[in-house]
């Protein structure tokens, strides 16, 4: 470690310096600060619109006999057991008894669709359903499916059953599940439990593909100027690897954090803002799931993999003569990182499977499956530090190999390297990376 300071830390506060004292660092800041707030404010935006309403249907009963309790069967089946909310979404349902009114109101816009019920020459119960929608519209499968059941009321109050209450009653189930600790999570908390990790998974995919790209092409953009050529005579290779990939690294984490903290602002002024708008219960903005043991899990392997993807990028970065070829030299390890994004979000469904687990050792893709099996599995502090441990000697041996690439690439001006020429050039030498 003495042989990377201080001159690491000073090409490390040359390289922030640049990068946030440049006019357009400071301007793409603020528009991505922006675009966060706005992300946020969007759903109290949803429903100052009206986007959270509910669907109003009209219901017209045709039949002569229709059951009894159709309407407050139907409003059970599509709302639950909590009946129609005023706000929030669900349907309301409204008794309209001609049907040319309720499709003309369709029409003007009044009602989302009209519903009516008759009964066919068998007696059956038989619907008409009226609205702007297509067959596979999310309410037209709600009430598709709502009717289904009030035709099996109907068969069974014609054959005598009466207490239709207890036959539609749903079954008692309950689950065991292998983990304790999972025991006493409620639905609402496993959900919630399941959004934030794919949050996590997203942020860390994004600032690494973001800033790790980043990194790459201030590399290699100081080497297409020769500027490398005039620093490794100040330090050495390994020192101005890490040092470029500190530097780089802080300035586009200071930028991300920017944004996340105006997200978060705007998360947390959704509360005021909604009682003072929409008039609701005032409350604060809840982050289930989001408790010490996940920010502290989160934020270690969010930095570990952060500083490993950018110093394998910056290494990469390096052997690229010209900025035009940066994309395609560090192609491999943007798919790396796309492998464990995607094998996230299979690993949500089931973050205690024994692929998961695996995984979620592997450095690459430690940054994306540990958090989220925190947040959604169980996992031991003895695994946590196994993991940690990887990460650190990973991180070690990057430096070290992304150093050798790094020194190599100042004999490679002018042309495009193979993988046997830029093999050559990196492990010929031992003596470049020291």
């Amino acid at each position: 470690m003495r042989s990377l300071f201080p001159n690491a830390w000073v090409v490390a506060r040359r390289e922030y310096g640049v990068r946030v004292k440049n006019r357009t660092f400071a301007i793409l800041t603020i528009g991505l600060m922006l675009v966060g707030l706005g992300l946020a404010f969007a759903p109290l935006l949803f429903r100052v619109l009206g986007g959270d309403e509910p669907t109003r249907i009209g219901v017209v009963l045709q039949a002569t006999d229709p059951p009894a309790n159709a309407i407050s069967f139907l409003d059970q089946s599509l709302n639950g057991t909590g009946g129609t909310t005023a706000t929030g979404g669900g349907y309301a349902l409204e008794t309209i008894t001609d049907a040319a009114s309720a499709r003309q109101q369709v029409t003007d816009g009044t009602l989302d669709g009209a519903l009516a019920i008759g009964r066919n020459a068998s007696g059956e119960l038989s619907f008409d359903y009226f609205a702007d929608a297509s067959s596979t519209n999310r309410s037209v499968l709600a009430i598709q499916s709502a009717v289904s059941s009030l035709v099996v009321s109907d068969r069974l109050t014609a054959r005598g059953v009466t207490d239709l209450q207890r036959v539609f009653a749903p079954a008692s189930f309950a689950l065991e599940p292998l983990h304790p600790d999972q025991q006493d999570r409620s639905p609402e908390e496993l959900v919630s439990g399941y959004l934030l990790g794919i949050v996590l998974v997203v942020v860390t995919f994004m600032a690494i593909i973001m800033y790790g790209n980043w990194v790459a092409v201030g590399v290699a953009e100081e080497k297409s100027s020769r500027v490398m050529e005039l620093l490794i005579t100040a330090a050495t290779p390994r020192q101005l690897l890490f040092g470029k990939v500190l530097g780089n690294g802080a300035a586009g984490l200071t930028q991300y954090l920017s944004i996340v903290v105006a997200a978060v602002v705007g998360l947390v002024a959704q509360g005021p803002l909604s009682q003072a708008l929409l008039n609701e219960p005032a409350g604060t903005t809840d982050f289930a799931g989001l408790t010490a043991p996940v920010l502290i899990t989160f934020g270690v392997f969010f930095v570990t993999g952060f500083i490993l993807y950018c110093t394998l990028y910056a290494g990469l970065g390096a052997m690229a003569s010209r900025q035009e070829d940066v994309q395609q030299i560090v192609m491999p390890m943007t798919v790396v990182g796309m492998v464990g994004y995607f094998a996230s979000f299979a690993a949500a469904q089931s973050p205690d499977a024994a692929w998961a687990k695996l995984l979620s050792f592997i450095p690459f893709f430690s940054p994306y499956l540990m958090p989220l099996r925190v947040v959604n599995g169980s996992v031991g502090l003895p695994e946590l530090a196994l993991a940690v441990a990887l990460m650190l000697v990973f991180i070690w041996l990057a430096i070290i190999v992304a150093a050798r690439i790094y020194a190599a690439g100042v004999l490679l001006y002018g042309q495009r390297p193979g993988f046997r020429t830029v093999l050559a050039a990196t492990f010929g030498s031992s003596a470049r990376a020291r």
